[in-house]
């Protein structure tokens, strides 16, 4: 699979070069001063300090200086829902929209995506074909976007966790079928619904599948080079998507059956003992704490209100601690926002790069988790998320250090796709 950019330059320049006060190459080196990167097509071919960057004879150059900002890869964030608006809708009612609408929510979402930074991001479940659609509009560039990695409809059980999408499934056969469906209608990974999740009546305390269902997901999916995503909730999912070697655990939170959270240790040290990806998700519940917060001190709350700030206060809370244990014991554990779900808004991926920093992370490794080791974790580290000769050319530019403090990520200055400037 690839997804390298391809375009020619207008008015007959051949050659970008971008200078920058400050470079954060994105493989955890030192920030390095007075730096430049020269791009050909959509391809990084030099980066050196300007003066020593050789411009190929014959070279048409066009110059960009940013002499206060740092320059950084472009983020890549792991979990998205472009079909979802991000304000509080839920998963149930926005079923109830049209394929139509859904599209355009998306074609707004990755706009807004890209302009904040974001130049790759996964989409891990939507309607329909419809997320396949907004890829390739964004490839053939009839609207703006990061590139798109889609899962299309997630597989779920019968009643299971969003199981509005589409892609219902029981039974090894069923499960077998659904994803080589997926597969043939073009998705670039397999999401599967391990245990339930916020849909109504789906028992986010329980497994969805079986192991033996599990299992033929991945197998199959591994067969046709897909990777698999398992939404798990339930600590049982967990384990269950362990043993059937599912490649990312996906919000990770340990709920046991009686609906607590609790961290198992012996859990977390096979998750670190493996090559499996963990995404925490852990701002999707901040950001309505922040909310609730906000209209507490503007306007005051309900009693329920009050009692729903309270929950996910708590909720917020044991998510950090699972995750810091996490890290402690030596997880992979990356940045995806799952932004568009609930209240979290597209174009604030930072948000969740700073719950990491929350849960144990220095500022430097959570920036890592939005670039490198999210590129790592989605299989395509060979073409984006750090600043390399031979990559492509996707660019942040901030102002501040996110080093040193990983917010500096909303101070943009300007955005470059496979070299050409979004933002």
């Amino acid at each position: 699979m690839s997804i390298k950019g391809e375009f020619m330059y207008s008015n007959g320049v051949t050659h970008l070069l971008i200078k920058a006060g400050t470079l954060v190459d994105g493989n955890g080196a030192q920030p390095k001063k007075d730096m430049a990167v020269l791009v050909e097509g959509s391809t990084i071919v030099q980066i050196d300090h300007p003066e020593r960057v050789q411009i190929p004879d014959g070279a048409t150059l066009e110059t960009c200086e940013f002499p206060d900002a740092t320059l950084l890869p472009g983020l890549v964030d792991c979990h998205t829902h472009t079909n979802m608006p991000g304000d509080g809708t839920s998963v149930d009612d926005v079923g109830l929209e049209s394929y139509e609408i859904h599209i355009l929510q998306g074609v707004k979402q990755a706009k807004l995506a890209l302009e904040s930074g974001v130049t790759t991001m996964r989409d891990n479940g939507g309607w329909h074909r419809s997320v396949f659609w907004l890829k390739e509009g964004i490839r053939r560039e009839l609207v703006a976007g990061p590139r798109i990695l889609a899962s299309g409809r997630p597989i779920t059980m019968t009643g299971g966790h969003c199981w509005m999408m589409g892609s219902v499934a029981d039974g090894v056969a069923e499960v077998r079928a659904a994803v080589r469906e997926l597969v043939w209608e073009g998705a670039d990974f397999i999401k599967v619904m391990a245990t339930g999740g916020s849909t109504i009546g789906s028992m986010s305390e329980r497994p969805s599948y079986t192991l033996e269902e599990l299992q033929a997901i991945t197998d199959e999916a591994h067969r046709r080079g897909r990777l698999v995503g398992a939404h798990t909730i339930a600590q049982k999912g967990i384990e269950n998507a362990l043993d059937a070697g599912v490649n990312m655990l996906i919000h990770c939170t340990f709920v046991q059956s009686d609906g607590s959270i609790g961290y198992d240790p012996k859990v977390g040290e096979r998750i670190a003992a493996t090559d499996t990806w963990v995404n925490p998700t852990i701002h999707v519940r901040r950001g309505f704490v922040d909310l609730l917060e906000q209209k507490r001190a503007e306007e005051g709350l309900t009693i329920e209100e009050e009692a729903d700030l309270l929950e996910s206060v708590k909720a917020v809370e044991d998510r950090v601690k699972v995750t810091s244990q996490l890290i402690k014991d030596g997880a992979k554990v990356i940045g995806g926002s799952d932004c568009g779900w609930h209240v979290y808004e597209f174009g604030m991926f930072h948000k969740e790069l700073e719950t990491l920093v929350m849960s144990g992370m220095s500022h430097g490794d959570a920036l890592l988790a939005g670039t490198r080791e999210a590129a790592k974790a989605l299989g395509v580290s060979d073409i984006v998320g750090t600043l390399e000769v031979g990559k492509e050319a996707d660019l942040l530019l901030i102002n501040g250090d996110p080093t040193e403090n990983i917010s500096h990520l909303q101070n943009v200055v300007g955005v470059f796709k496979s070299g050409i400037r979004v933002r």
